[in-house]
């Protein structure tokens, strides 16, 4: 939740005006010194040419509370970046220790007790890897709930299989779609059709979703999966690393509440 970097790899390119751009680049540019002097909004609109509104606009569109709870997102991404090791074979840990503390200040505890919610009340629980690289992390989730009794299911991105499970859901469904970019035509589709049918949808997703199918979506979760920040290390990352975390984060709430 508290991470601007974080937030900001989920927002599609196309979402980003002209201004929003400069800003942006200014930030990723001074951010040592907004942190450090504590840059209060009139500064920073100063310093980059352009309104609070602009500013203002692209909080809300990272879902910050105000000026404040953005400042204190991004003094967590410094801290973050200073905890940095360059050493050696430490890059690829550091690296990875990065990336589990931007998805731990992205993740919303709340929206995780909902799916917990979704996934308790549901009939069948539809499990779907949108791309193979998250075969992986969806395996996990269905076996593991299989075991303490949910009905689940694991699907892949196959239309066939999709369109006939959704065409038999109802009210007491749930679908749970992976996602590294939530751009796919057809997962909107999905998504629309099970909604039409009542069921319920969570996304997780790398990236964010148009606002036609947000609306539609029950519960979604963005997850940072992006590893441009993480200088030199993307041949060697793993992307579904961040969705495995949110795996072991919902199997830890789970079976802190409801597990004896």
């Amino acid at each position: 939740m508290r991470s601007f970097f974080g937030r900001l790899a989920t927002l599609p390119a196309e979402a980003i005006t002209n201004n929003e751009t400069k800003l942006i680049n200014y930030i990723k540019t001074h951010s040592k010194e907004i942190v450090k002097t504590n840059m209060k909004i009139e500064k920073l609109a100063q310093e980059v040419g352009t309104g609070y509104s602009a500013i203002y606009a692209l909080l809300k569109k990272l879902r910050f509370h105000g000026y404040k709870d953005f400042s204190l997102a991004l003094a967590n991404d410094y801290e973050t970046e200073e905890y940095d090791i360059r050493d050696g074979d430490e890059e690829i840990s550091t690296g990875y220790i990065n990336v589990i503390r931007k998805n731990h200040n992205l993740i919303e505890k709340r929206s995780l007790f909902d799916t917990l919610n979704y996934m308790r009340s549901a009939k069948r629980i539809f499990v779907c890897n949108w791309e193979n690289v998250l075969l992986s992390p969806a395996i996990e989730l269905s076996n593991h709930f299989y075991r303490y009794g949910f009905n689940t299911h694991l699907l892949d991105s196959d239309q066939e299989t999709i369109d006939e499970r959704i065409s038999t859901a109802d009210s007491e469904d749930l679908f749970i779609f992976f996602t590294k970019y939530g751009n796919s035509s057809r997962l909107k589709q999905a998504i629309s059709d099970a909604k039409d049918k009542n069921a319920k949808v969570i996304v997780i997703s790398g990236k964010s979703l148009d606002k036609k199918s947000n609306v539609k979506i029950d519960v979604i979760h963005y997850l940072f999966v992006d590893t441009e920040m993480e200088r030199g290390l993307e041949a060697n990352f793993s992307k579904s690393v961040p969705f495995h975390y949110f795996i072991d984060l919902l199997i830890y709430h789970y079976n802190n509440k409801y597990v004896k």
